[in-house]
């Protein structure tokens, strides 16, 4: 039994009755309904400073990445939901400055092609939210954290940003003869794939003769792969507690409007003077 009275444990199987309750209503089979039912769960699971949706990140220039599940910050970026607030049939766009994390959803992950797709999509919205603007995390040390005035031989638990984003993979179905591409790892790697109810992927760090160990995010100096591992019927738990954990610690600046807002009174300028 784990901490605070197995709550992993007893996460997961609420996590499993909850899908199969939305199976019930949904076929997952049919293109985004798995989509939905993660929204749904989630909304049940995040505290309410969390927004959630459907859609795109885009950044001021008009980029865009992305078309799955979305977590924001409620407050810096409100939307305009129709209906009531447990539907989430319009896709948003949200602004990258306000973007906490990103999910890309695959009701069933059969072969290598579905996952490195799945894989790819997340690597371009991490790439298009790390264009916004830098919040540092003070508490990064470049080296490694110091004991005795030494290096320690094991890495820094956080990386150099406040406002790093997590993205991941959920599915619903997952065979294990699929293997995690080669070419996986670098800064925009996804940082957890929940595949199925049996295994989770997350990223890893090598800490030398103590060997290897699970990370939230990419660490530069010490990473050592995305690496998949069973959790026999525990996956979505543990996966939900690694998104928890990583979502306590991001911290987002507030949106700049200014430029957005000069933009937009120059065009209604000249639109006048025409």
């Amino acid at each position: 039994m784990g901490s605070y009275g197995g709550y992993i444990e007893r996460l997961a199987r609420k996590v499993e009755a909850r899908l199969q309750d939305i199976e019930a209503i949904y076929n997952f089979d049919l293109g985004d309904e798995f989509e939905l039912a993660i929204c749904a769960l989630l909304e049940d699971l995040l505290p309410a400073k969390y927004g959630l949706c459907r859609g795109f990140v885009v950044a001021e220039d008009g980029s865009t990445a992305g078309d799955d599940v979305i977590i924001y910050d409620r407050m810096a970026s409100p939307i305009l939901r129709p209906g009531m607030s447990r539907q989430f049939p319009v896709k948003e766009q949200i602004p990258v400055d306000a973007v906490y994390a990103y999910i890309e959803c695959k009701h069933s992950i059969s072969d290598a092609a579905v996952l490195e797709k799945a894989i790819s999509q997340t690597e371009a919205v991490k790439r298009l939210v790390l264009t916004r603007r830098s919040l540092s995390n003070p508490d990064y040390e470049a080296e490694g954290p110091r004991y005795g005035n030494k290096v320690r031989d094991w890495p820094r638990e956080f990386p150099p940003l406040k406002n790093q984003p997590f993205c991941a993979v959920f599915s619903r179905k997952y065979s294990s003869d699929v293997v995690l591409p080669c070419a996986v790892g670098d800064e925009y790697t996804p940082d957890l794939l929940i595949l199925g109810n049996d295994y989770i992927a997350t990223q890893t760090i090598n800490l030398g003769p103590d060997g290897i160990k699970s990370s939230l995010f990419y660490d530069t100096k010490y990473w050592s792969g995305l690496r998949v591992e069973p959790a026999v019927g525990n996956a979505y738990g543990l996966g939900l507690v690694v998104l928890l954990q990583a979502l306590s610690w991001i911290d987002l600046l507030p949106i700049d409007w200014s430029g957005t807002l000069n933009t937009s009174f120059l065009h209604n300028l000249l639109n006048r003077k025409a």
